[in-house]
């Protein structure tokens, strides 16, 4: 949804170079499959390699017009525990179910809720808030050209912390220049995007 548009310009800038994209939740290993980098979002702790913080996700809780109708309209994050369908995702290597989770003041809330169907994978997640099955929480700019027709943002004022999102790449590969300019293309795009690091940029060994 960020990087696929803009691809065009990219390759258009640089010519010379080929993008082979895999797009999946499932996190990888980056040296026995042979990949130049990788965009992950959420703490770091493979300390094998080298991170570059891009941005941080703010996060929207929503619903679906019909949905809040039908259910009535939460007011507090305990009002999901009773009388609502949560939408969840889960990890899909482990299959362990993400709770929602609400932060205001200091204080935090996590609501595992009911739920009717689990997905694995953010696009069918969003696909499913939009098919009305839940209440669903997700990075903002996964909704954000949905019309407020189809999803409704809820509790606003309990939205937890924003997902961090780093580049990474094996610390003890060589950095080709090909590489070198797709990663500071990525930083370029989430600053574009109002998405930039709030925490100096220079890249790191990652740390859990």
């Amino acid at each position: 949804m960020l990087l696929v548009p803009s691809l065009p310009a990219f390759l258009e800038r640089y010519p010379e170079i080929h993008v082979d994209l895999g797009v999946s939740d499932r996190p990888i290993d980056l040296v026995a499959e042979n990949v130049d980098c990788v965009i992950r979002g959420g703490p770091l702790a493979d300390q094998s390699l080298v991170a570059r913080h891009v941005g941080d996700l703010p996060w929207v809780t929503c619903a679906t017009p019909a949905y809040l109708k039908r259910h009535g309209t939460p007011t507090h994050p305990s009002d999901l525990e009773s009388g609502h369908v949560l939408a969840i995702r889960a990890a899909p290597t482990t299959g362990r179910m993400f709770p929602l989770i609400f932060e205001r003041d200091g204080k935090r809330i996590e609501i595992e809720g009911p739920h009717r169907v689990t997905v694995n994978e953010s696009h069918a997640h969003l696909a499913m808030a939009r098919a009305g099955l839940g209440v669903a929480q997700m990075p903002a700019f996964m909704v954000r050209h949905v019309p407020p027709t189809e999803l409704r943002p809820i509790l606003a004022a309990w939205q937890p912390a924003p997902l961090p999102i780093s580049v990474l790449y094996p610390a003890n590969r060589h950095l080709s220049a090909k590489v070198r300019v797709l990663v500071d293309w990525i930083a370029a795009l989430f600053l574009e995007g109002g998405l930039a690091a709030r925490r100096p940029s220079r890249p790191a060994v990652a740390q859990g």
